[in-house]
């Protein structure tokens, strides 16, 4: 969550300061950076409609050569992910992953009950965006426990059933300060 707070005040930082600097040229989009929210391209008007809550990762490309064929008077990118969209990327990767898994989220129709536990570590709130960093470059395997397992190895009681996921850090994951 501090990660996600600083990012966001960082973000706005660096846009403020560009929106101080004086225009040199009469195009719109001159020192905004492009905006993307779920893979759709957004307005800054737009953006303001998403709470920090909503929001599981961001991804700031500064000066990227990748979207000037999108506007060459773009200083940049910002590729936002919700936690809703990170979800559905995760559970169908998961799916594709593991007939046990899908099996499971099929039965229970949601992953409510499940307590996501990668790499030995038990993720709390805001886990959505290290899940979905999990690709089949670092994705090594997944395994369900059952209650009594779970509440065993991991003291959990409210959740039904664990998802171990091993997985070598991904590039992307987000990055918590301690």
């Amino acid at each position: 969550m501090k990660q996600l707070i600083f990012t966001i005040l960082f973000t706005s930082v660096y846009l403020l300061s560009y929106a101080q600097t004086p225009v040199q040229e009469s195009k719109p989009s001159k020192g905004v950076p492009i905006m993307f929210v779920d893979s759709v391209r957004v307005s800054q008007a737009e953006l303001q409609k998403y709470k920090s809550d909503d929001i599981a990762t961001i991804t700031v490309y500064k000066d990227s050569m990748k979207f000037k064929y999108l506007d060459s008077n773009a200083i940049g990118a910002m590729y936002i992910e919700t936690k809703q969209f990170s979800k559905k990327r995760f559970l169908n990767y998961f799916n594709s992953k593991s007939s046990e898994f899908k099996h499971l989220l099929t039965s229970e129709q949601s992953d409510d009950s499940f307590l996501y536990i990668l790499n030995g570590k038990v993720l709390g709130k805001g886990y959505e965006g290290k899940l979905s960093a999990i690709s089949d470059k670092n994705f090594k395997s997944i395994t369900i426990i059952n209650k009594k397992e779970l509440v065993d190895k991991y003291g959990d009681t409210e959740k039904n059933f664990g998802i171990l996921i091993v997985s070598d850090v991904p590039e992307n994951a987000p990055k918590k300060k301690e």
